[in-house]
């Protein structure tokens, strides 16, 4: 009973701010150690730690800014290239669409020319059928020229889908503002008679990587 009342009569607010008054006088104690250490050109352990850990965060987020200025640049890269085989594929087909048309009105304007000639001779039949052959054959190279631009088109598509999985495989991650431009690039590789390697590599990114804001992403590294 004696053990409580002498408890009880403890000023704990004098106990409290005398615990205080030792705590400042330790960090300041410290602080003055510290500031006297690197006035004399001495480095400690610690010191020499936070000073690394110091250099190293720096040295990290500089690799970082220069990592994604460089994609950025491959990405503008990219569409231009992108940009630049759908203008010239536009052109192609317009050209042989044309092509073609005038074809058929001069096969037309011929076949009408022959059947108004009552007196069709062999010879002119046959011109006709040369002719027409010669069409055949024509058409059929364009056709040609057509698939091996599929085929080109098919390989570029392939090359910057498997670019796109090898970036996100070591980012452990798909950027948030590039979903909808690896999704667009997949469906173009479809488009182009793409094969099974391809919609892996898409189908792996899809549904086994993780979205990453674009806003955090550096500032989740940096913590890191």
């Amino acid at each position: 009973m004696g053990a409580i009342q002498e408890l009880l009569t403890i000023n704990f607010s004098y106990v409290f701010i005398s615990v205080f008054v030792i705590l400042i006088g330790i960090k300041s104690i410290a602080s003055i150690f510290e500031w006297i250490i690197e006035k004399l050109g001495l480095e400690t352990r610690w010191i020499r730690k936070r000073r690394e850990e110091h250099e190293l965060l720096i040295q990290t987020s500089q690799s970082l800014t220069a990592l994604q200025k460089q994609h950025s640049h491959d990405v503008e890269e990219s569409n231009i290239h992108d940009q630049s085989i759908k203008e010239e594929l536009s052109s192609f087909m317009t050209e042989i669409k044309t092509s073609v048309s005038q074809t058929q009105s001069e096969i037309r304007q011929f076949a009408e020319n022959r059947i108004n000639d009552r007196q069709q001779s062999l010879a002119v039949q046959k011109e006709l059928t040369d002719s027409i052959k010669s069409i055949i054959e024509y058409n059929s190279g364009k056709d040609k020229q057509i698939d091996n631009l599929m085929v080109a088109q098919r390989e570029v598509l392939a090359d910057k889908i498997n670019e796109k999985y090898k970036y996100y495989i070591s980012i452990k991650g798909i950027p948030e503002d590039e979903v909808d431009e690896f999704t667009n690039l997949h469906t173009a590789y479809k488009g182009v008679g793409g094969n099974h390697s391809g919609d892996a590599k898409y189908e792996y990114c899809i549904n086994h990587l993780p979205v990453i804001p674009v806003e955090t992403k550096l500032i989740i590294k940096e913590n890191k």
